[in-house]
């Protein structure tokens, strides 16, 4: 149950970094800030991804 959590958590997390980035670059007058938040949940969504593979092939 723990994995699927982790598995839903890390695959939002990658999707919302997904949005943001792409609200940046199409958003005529965006902040800077914008871009480093989905830069940074889009890495912490493909590191939790990745954790959780390595975790499911432990078990």
């Amino acid at each position: 149950m723990a994995l699927l959590i982790r598995k839903l958590f890390s695959a939002l997390t990658f999707k919302i970094g997904l949005i943001l980035i792409l609200s940046w670059f199409y958003w005529a007058d965006s902040p800077l800030l914008l871009l480093i938040t989905g830069l940074g949940l889009l890495l912490l969504g493909i590191v939790g991804v990745v954790t959780t593979i390595a975790k499911a092939e432990e078990e």
